[in-house]
């Protein structure tokens, strides 16, 4: 197995969260030590990171007193000055990767630490960091959420629900999301893996239900919702104990005959003819393997749910499928 599978393979059951005791200079530091295909000397890639954490880019353009006290305050602390890097303290950074199996020590004849090279894993913590960044910078941004209801909208043709079902694959439920599912339903329900109950009830939304799951079941009765979205579809969603399509049989039990399905899954980017860009697109690829599908193999989700009427279509590198109850 490569070391691309294993971490697609870890990074389906583990996120950032798991990383929150770690620093920018840490993060900095394997970052830079994973370009090197050979052991590096420790003083070199602390010279080297030491360069690029004390740098202090000359700032020109703006005037800071003109500022409102927001910017004067986020202004004040990007140029507080820094603590200088030193080789004890950078060392001691380089043990304490060490004992987390992120950076690998060669000893040279006298058992002395002569040079450091990656691990396997060097490089898992950047990734989800990256998988967060693309995953919360784009579905709850303002533009997205525009753009979205306005598809969303033209697709059911101004339709409102009387009952509509959001299931969370995530880590946890995007609550510009429930907003904006809140506008097409009298009664939404919410079901997610962990318990959203605390942070959604003090978020002023009127009709929030939340139903609960046995093993491999939803407690609700049969025909029930008019609408039901996942907004996260995954692969591997490690939901309850249940597969993706164990998960559409119970849509399938709890939807009205005709009532719509909407998954929302993520478009996988192809190579370019551009060097640069073909690396993002593999980072971007990687980082977001459990939520990319082709037309194919999300049409073929649908039908195996016993869902017709099916459109799949593209939005801002989301793939959307929409179908019905056959």
């Amino acid at each position: 197995m490569t070391n691309e599978e294993e971490f697609l393979k870890f990074a389906n059951y583990h996120n950032i969260s798991e990383f929150a005791n770690f620093t920018i200079k840490d993060i900095i530091t394997l970052q830079f030590l994973v370009r090197y295909s050979e052991p590096i000397v420790r003083h070199s890639l602390y010279t080297e990171v030491k360069q690029f954490l004390e740098f202090k880019e000359e700032t020109t353009g703006y005037e800071v007193s003109e500022l409102q006290e927001h910017g004067k305050k986020f202004f004040a602390c990007v140029n507080e000055k820094k603590k200088n890097l030193h080789p004890p303290s950078f060392y001691n950074m380089l043990n304490n990767l060490e004992k987390k199996g992120l950076v690998k020590f060669i000893h040279n004849g006298k058992n002395k630490i002569s040079s450091i090279h990656h691990t396997p894993y060097t490089n898992y913590l950047p990734l989800l960091l990256l998988k967060f960044l693309i995953n919360n910078n784009v579905m709850v941004s303002d533009e997205f959420r525009e753009e979205f209801s306005r598809k969303f909208l033209e697709k059911i043709k101004n339709k409102r629900f009387n009952k509509i079902l959001s299931i969370w694959f995530s880590e946890y439920v995007m609550l510009p999301i429930v907003k904006l599912l809140s506008q097409y339903s009298k009664e939404q329900y919410i079901l997610s893996k962990n318990d959203a109950n605390t942070v959604l009830n003090g978020a002023n939304i009127k009709n929030l239900k939340f139903p609960e799951m046995s093993p491999g079941r939803i407690f609700a009765p049969e025909q029930i919702f008019d609408a039901i979205m996942i907004p996260v579809y995954k692969k591997d969603p490690k939901f309850h104990g249940m597969t993706r399509l164990e998960i559409l049989e119970e849509v399938s039990r709890i939807i009205r005959p005709d009532g719509l399905v909407i998954l929302v899954a993520i478009m996988r980017i192809l190579p370019t003819e551009n060097l640069f860009l073909n690396d993002l697109i593999k980072l971007y690829n990687i980082a977001l393997n459990n939520r990319i599908f082709s037309v194919e193999e999300l049409r073929s989700d649908m039908e195996q749910g016993g869902f017709s009427n099916i459109e799949i279509f593209e939005h801002q590198g989301l793939l959307i499928g929409m179908g019905t109850k056959a």
